[in-house]
């Protein structure tokens, strides 16, 4: 089935929504074919920060021009700057007060401003504040919930858009497939035509898994590689724009119970953060070797 072919069915179907992967932009070099190929995941992170309890629930990770690293809470629009190498939180800003509710599932950087999504794929933007600050928002929605479970958005600022993660499928054409689908911030509207759209094997025959839920992702500015996050696989997979398998790898389950964000620092780490469950959220350093 074509991607076109794909659009044709959502639109025929009336659910015009589309459902994009999970994607966080990088910061950072591409310095070989596969990025993956950098990162030792056999052995344990050279870093590991076991965040503030007001972190537990820690969703996406995002990484903006300066460098800078921003993290979101899973239940309310609490954004918080990191700082992984001084193990501290900078500041913490929420949209509204109270903060906004929502199933948050990631954030992105886009200019000045930063957006969240929901699983439904409902946007959360407003400004950057200072520590303690509420901030105004507004909100958007794109009517990828229709389609899917979001779960991870990046922002492409090629095309000036929001890329999303589709987890679950929520239509029959989705099935048995891992689609990106792409949202026009100028046009406000869905691509007819999903980023990515490739069967499921092709991630799940490499990784030798019977499935692939993924939770977030990562666009990699130089290359246009994609690394995708899957927290109940435990792994993570490189894929290329059209979609080839690059290179994939497996996490360590002592380190990551549940791996939820994922982003590349200015320095070329791979930061990984893991959900707390009943214990501390953490955020874990892969340096480049």
């Amino acid at each position: 089935m074509t991607r076109t072919t794909l659009l044709q069915g959502v639109v025929s179907a009336g659910a015009l929504a589309l459902s994009t992967l999970a994607v966080s932009e990088s910061a950072g070099p591409l310095r070989s074919p596969a990025e993956l190929a950098r990162f030792d995941f056999r052995a344990p992170p050279a870093e590991r920060w076991e965040l503030p309890s007001s972190l537990r629930e820690i969703s996406g990770l995002a990484v903006d021009s300066a460098g800078r690293v921003f993290a979101h809470d899973d239940e309310r629009a609490i954004i918080y700057q990191l700082d992984p190498a001084a193990r501290r939180i900078v500041k913490r800003f929420s949209f509204g007060r109270p903060a906004a509710h929502g199933d948050f599932e990631a954030i992105a950087v886009v200019g000045q401003q930063l957006i969240l999504t929901t699983s439904d794929g409902v946007l959360y933007a407003g400004r950057e504040g200072d520590d303690g600050e509420a901030v105004p928002f507004t909100v958007q929605a794109t009517g990828t919930g229709r389609l899917c479970e979001i779960e991870g958005m990046v922002y492409a600022p090629g095309d000036r858009a929001l890329l999303f993660a589709c987890k679950e499928p929520r239509i029959r054409t989705l099935h048995g497939h891992f689609a990106v689908l792409r949202w026009s911030l100028e046009r406000k509207a869905l691509d007819p035509r999903p980023r990515l759209f490739l069967p499921l094997a092709n991630l799940t025959r490499d990784l030798g898994v019977p499935g692939f839920h993924p939770s977030e992702m990562v666009r990699l500015a130089r290359s246009g590689h994609y690394l995708v996050l899957a927290s109940r696989e435990r792994a993570i997979v490189e894929l290329t724009e059209t979609g080839a398998v690059v290179a994939v790898a497996r996490l360590r389950h002592r380190e990551h119970p549940q791996a939820e964000g994922l982003a590349i620092a200015k320095d070329g780490a791979l930061l990984v953060a893991d959900e707390g469950g009943s214990g501390r959220g953490t955020v874990s350093v892969y340096r480049p070797r």
